[in-house]
C-alpha cells in the first residue's frame, strides 16, 4: 500500500506498508511493516518511520507505530528507537511514552523513559534520562 498525507494540498506525508486492512466502517488502517516519509513544507525529506505494525486514521492522519519503531531525523541523522510512537499533525508533535533510545550523529547515546518533539525536531525532549553515553 503507498498513500499520501496532505494539509492544504501540500504533501506532508508519503505512507508505505507491505500489507494494509482498511474497513468499510472505519477510516482507520493497519498496518504491516510500514514506513511513513515526512517532508518540510519546501519539499525536502524530514524524518523517517519505520515499524512492525501501525495504524493510520486516514481522516486526521494520526499514526501510531508499533514493534522495534526507528525514527530517522535526516537534518541531523539522529535516531530515535522505541516501541511505540504517536504522531499528532495537528498538534505538529510526534512522541512515544516508551523507553526511549536517541543516537546522535557522533555516536553519543541518551536512554530514557520516553520522549516528545515538535515536528521540526528543535526541541526534543527525553524524559527520565537513565544515563547518557558521550563519544
Amino acid at each position: 500500500m503507498v498513500s499520501f498525507i496532505t494539509a492544504n494540498g501540500i504533501r506532508e506525508g508519503h505512507v508505505q506498508a507491505d500489507t494494509a486492512y482498511l474497513f468499510v466502517d472505519s477510516a482507520k488502517a493497519e498496518l504491516h511493516q510500514m514506513r511513513i516519509l515526512f517532508f518540510n513544507e519546501d519539499g525536502s525529506q524530514l524524518a523517517t518511520v519505520t515499524g512492525t505494525s501501525g495504524e493510520w486514521d486516514q481522516t486526521t492522519d494520526r499514526m501510531t507505530a508499533w514493534g522495534d519503531v526507528l525514527l530517522i531525523v535526516h537534518s541531523d541523522q539522529r535516531r530515535i528507537e522505541t516501541q511505540e510512537l504517536n504522531y499528532d499533525p495537528e498538534a505538529e508533535r510526534i512522541w512515544s511514552d516508551s523507553a526511549t533510545v536517541q543516537t546522535m550523529a557522533d555516536g553519543s547515546i541518551t536512554r530514557g523513559s520516553a520522549f516528545e518533539s515538535d515536528m521540526e525536531f528543535r526541541n526534543v525532549r527525553i524524559a527520565s534520562i537513565r544515563g547518557a553515553i558521550s563519544r
